[in-house]
């Protein structure tokens, strides 16, 4: 089984080169019944589960072709992170449970310098285990959106070898793979 990595990343070579790859993908996304959705920029573009079917823990895939400084051989590089609704509460939580640290270590300091009981400095200990709690979650989440992660990496794929990404395939029995 696959370990769990935060904002796990694949990468997949071109048979076609990079225009190639876009048209095709922009062939793909515009294809009726299919449940990935998305936007294409520059060398790149970002993926994303159909509206009607996306969840909160649906991921977000950032694609950004390169070519290989040694062989000369473009590769698609893709890499899953939360939608952008849930990076942010993230990072909301993350800043608000290091501003909770902060002040209890601040105020228990107080405390201590005052010779008062230094009941703050619980805030320290609760704060970090929050944020361990927080870290924890993502992987849940992470867990959760695995079939639309599997999903979206697979259509990629097909997309990369110029087959029909809409065509039925097989799900996998664990995990993402490297």
């Amino acid at each position: 089984m696959a370990q769990p990595r935060v904002r796990p990343t694949f990468d997949h070579p071109l048979c076609e080169g990079l225009e190639r790859f876009q048209g095709d993908l922009v062939r793909a996304l515009q294809a009726p019944g299919g449940r990935v959705r998305g936007q294409l920029f520059g060398h790149g573009a970002i993926l994303r589960i159909r509206h009607e079917e996306r969840r909160v823990w649906s991921p977000a895939l950032h694609l950004h072709v390169e070519t290989d400084p040694t062989t000369g051989r473009e590769a698609v590089h893709g890499r899953f992170s939360p939608s952008s609704p849930v990076w942010t509460a993230f990072v909301a939580i993350y800043l608000a449970l290091a501003c909770v640290f902060l002040a209890s270590i601040s105020y228990g300091w107080a405390q201590l310098t005052l010779e008062t009981t230094p009941w703050a400095l619980w805030g320290a200990p609760v704060a970090l285990g929050l944020a361990a709690f927080t870290y924890g979650a993502a992987f849940v989440g992470q867990g959760l959106g695995a079939e639309d992660m599997y999903e979206m990496r697979a259509f990629v794929e097909h997309v990369a070898r110029g087959e029909d990404p809409v065509a039925p395939c097989a799900r996998p029995a664990a995990g993402l793979g490297a």
